[in-house]
This record gives C-alpha cells, sequence and structure tokens, in this order.
C-alpha cells in the first residue's frame, strides 16, 4: 500500500479520525445501556494512551489552575477530564442514534429569558464544556430568532463530513439552529457582525485557540495567564452587542444543567489596549471552568502560571 495512503489510514484511525466515532455508532445501536461503562473505560483507556499531546496539555492546564497539585495529582485530573469527555461523548452519541434522551435544566432562567426577550443582536460567550452539540438546538427552540453557532472545522476531512451530516440534520429539525465554521478566509467576523446587527443570536467559544485562531494572553489574576481566542472579544467590542455567558455541564446519568448568567459589564471602548474588558471577559469563563473542571474539554495549553506564583 502506498505511503500516502497509509498515512489517510492511519489518520482516519487515529485522536481526530472518522473511523473510532463510525465504530461507536454502530456498537450503541446494538449495546444495552447497562454496557456503557465498560465501553466507554474501554474507549477512555485507548483515548487516553494515544492522545499523548492532549493529554499533557490537560494536565499542563490543571496543575497552572491548581499549583498546590503534585504532578501525579494533575495527570490523574486530566484522566477525569478524558473519562467526563467520553461519558458526554457517548451521550450525544446516543442521541444522535436515537437510542438515548438526557434531561435539562437550566439555572439561572431569568437571564436566560433576559437574553430571549432582547430586542437587538446578542453574543452568548460559552466553553468547551458539557455537551453544546446536543444543547445548542435545545435552547434555540426558546428563541423567537435564529442562534447561530460558531465552531472550528475538524481536523480531518472524513470527520468534518460526517460532522457536517449531522449538523445539516439538526438544522433540518431546529429551523432557529444554524452552524458556522470558522474556516481561514470566509470573513466569518464580518459575516457574525451581519448577524448581530439583524438582531440574530451568535454563540462563541471563547477558550478555544487552534488552527489559525489569534490568540491573546490575559493575566486572571497574580501570576496566572489564560490564552483566549481574540475574535469572540473584538466581535462584542466592534459591534457593541449585549454578551451573556452560557455554560453547559454534565450533573448525572443523561442529565445537563445549562448555567447562564447576567450580561457582562464591559467597560467603555478606549483607544489602544483593551486589558481591562479582556481581563474581565477570561474571568468570567475562569469562574466557571475553576469550578467545573472535569469537564473542561480543552486539550490544547491555555493556562501557564509563573514559577513561585501561588493562588
Amino acid at each position: 500500500m502506498p505511503d500516502s495512503k497509509k498515512s489517510r489510514w492511519s489518520a482516519r484511525l487515529g485522536v481526530f479520525g472518522d473511523l473510532p466515532t463510525k465504530l461507536m455508532l454502530r456498537a450503541l445501536r446494538v449495546t444495552p445501556f447497562f454496557l456503557e461503562p465498560v465501553l466507554i473505560a474501554g474507549w477512555t483507556f485507548l483515548f487516553f494512551l494515544v492522545a499523548k499531546a492532549q493529554r499533557r496539555a490537560v494536565a499542563g492546564n490543571l496543575k497552572a489552575l491548581h499549583p498546590e497539585w503534585s504532578s501525579l495529582r494533575a495527570k490523574v485530573g486530566a484522566w477525569q477530564v478524558f473519562w467526563n469527555f467520553a461519558l458526554t461523548f457517548v451521550d450525544a452519541m446516543r442521541c444522535e442514534t436515537g437510542t438515548g434522551a438526557v434531561d435539562w435544566a437550566v439555572e439561572g432562567l431569568a437571564h436566560m429569558e433576559d437574553l430571549a426577550h432582547r430586542k437587538e443582536g446578542c453574543i452568548i460567550l460559552t466553553a468547551h464544556m458539557g455537551n453544546y452539540d446536543i444543547a445548542a438546538p435545545m435552547f434555540a427552540s426558546r428563541f423567537h430568532r435564529t442562534l447561530y453557532t460558531v465552531r472550528a472545522p475538524e481536523r480531518e476531512p472524513e470527520t468534518q463530513k460526517l460532522r457536517e451530516q449531522e449538523v445539516r440534520r439538526k438544522e433540518a429539525e431546529n429551523p432557529n439552529f444554524r452552524t458556522l465554521y470558522n474556516q481561514e478566509g470566509n470573513l466569518l467576523g464580518i459575516e457574525l457582525a451581519r448577524l448581530l446587527g439583524e438582531g440574530h443570536i451568535v454563540a462563541v467559544q471563547g477558550d478555544r485557540v487552534i488552527f489559525d485562531v489569534s490568540p491573546m494572553d490575559v493575566e486572571v489574576e497574580s501570576g496566572l495567564t489564560m490564552r483566549i481566542p481574540k475574535g469572540p472579544l473584538f466581535l462584542a467590542r466592534a459591534t457593541g452587542a449585549p454578551s451573556f455567558p452560557l455554560f453547559i455541564v454534565r450533573d448525572g446519568w443523561r442529565r445537563y444543567r445549562v448555567i447562564v448568567l447576567p450580561e457582562v459589564d464591559l467597560p467603555p471602548r478606549k483607544r489602544g489596549v483593551d486589558d481591562d474588558a479582556a481581563e474581565i471577559w477570561a474571568t468570567t469563563i475562569l469562574s466557571i471552568v475553576r469550578k467545573h473542571w472535569r469537564q473542561w474539554y480543552v486539550f490544547e495549553p491555555l493556562l501557564t502560571r509563573k514559577p513561585g506564583a501561588a493562588r
């Protein structure tokens, strides 16, 4: 077999490939729910072994977040993150295959109602937590306008094709739900500003710096720096759109909670560096991440702490 074909098969079988997902989709159609723990434990163990760079990134983020932890405790914490990621992934696959459903609760219902009844375009600031893929269509139905979510394309073309099929199916079932991809050269910022100007809701993840996304480093507390994407904050500042933090956490077996916070109170815009707004923006994300770190599914190094800087 030519090397190019071997490399493609390796990529498809790898961490970001489509074949593991397709295999799990087929398995869940015939696997009874009481065997799920065995399936999830095996999948998590393999993923944890193969994803060396991601494992180190998660442990590094947790060590920066909890400086009192030992290296061993950070590795155990990384395993907990991988385990919870597997649980939410299987929940999503259950919903996708029609072999299971999840229950939802809302914390901060008054803030969600405030968001839902705003006349102007609004930004939802969220993080890579819980299970946004199955939550977004659910709470999009509460709004009387379209919710546009922004996501990064998959690393492998076969996985992207699989994800596109899933997304388009959800869009067909939920008229108020649309997905846009952050791809190089598509002038997404201009499109999002236009949608906000038309009164729509735009949901952005404020904690993922991947591919060609421009990063910014923000000191969220003394000695602790968080790397976040520039785009979401710049969009909020350029458009003046109200921004509502909204996060999703898994409470237990097939149970999820949507946490909605009040509108972010950003200071007036000024010329030059926007440090004050950036700190508020990043600290808002970190406040939820710190409490629910086991469900922070960011597999890139985003947090760094200066040596000797205690929490």
